[in-house]
């Protein structure tokens, strides 16, 4: 079983609503890193109970996502933010190379208009 290391951040945003044992599990398994077969001794369980618990979680984990869409919205964020950090860089350019303000208010403008879009 590959690990889609998506779940580990998915766990942290919605990881309350799991079940007690299925939380534990996929804990284990992304966040500790141990296998199917070590999480199976220390739980005292077969590998395929391991593997069912945390298959289930991830169902549940990525319901929800799509529902809630928290993963979706920070890759938005995280998107306008390197806008602005991207904009913010060509301003100071401009300013240092002591371009017109014209330049300065387009890519202002620029900014606000991808902040706006993306909202």
């Amino acid at each position: 079983m590959a690990k889609d290391l998506k779940f580990a951040s998915l766990l942290d945003i919605y990881g309350g609503v799991l079940t007690e044992k299925q939380r534990e599990m996929l804990e284990l398994y992304y966040n500790e890193d141990l296998s199917l077969s070590e999480i199976a001794a220390n739980e005292g369980i077969s590998r395929q109970g391991v593997r069912d618990s945390i298959k289930r979680g991830e169902e549940t984990l990525s319901e929800l996502d799509e529902k809630i869409g928290m993963t979706s919205a920070v890759a938005r964020y995280e998107a306008l933010l390197d806008l602005v950090l991207s904009g913010c860089d060509e301003i100071i350019a401009d300013c240092r190379s002591f371009t017109t303000s014209k330049s300065v208010i387009e890519k202002l403008e620029k900014i606000k208009a991808g902040i706006e879009s993306g909202r």
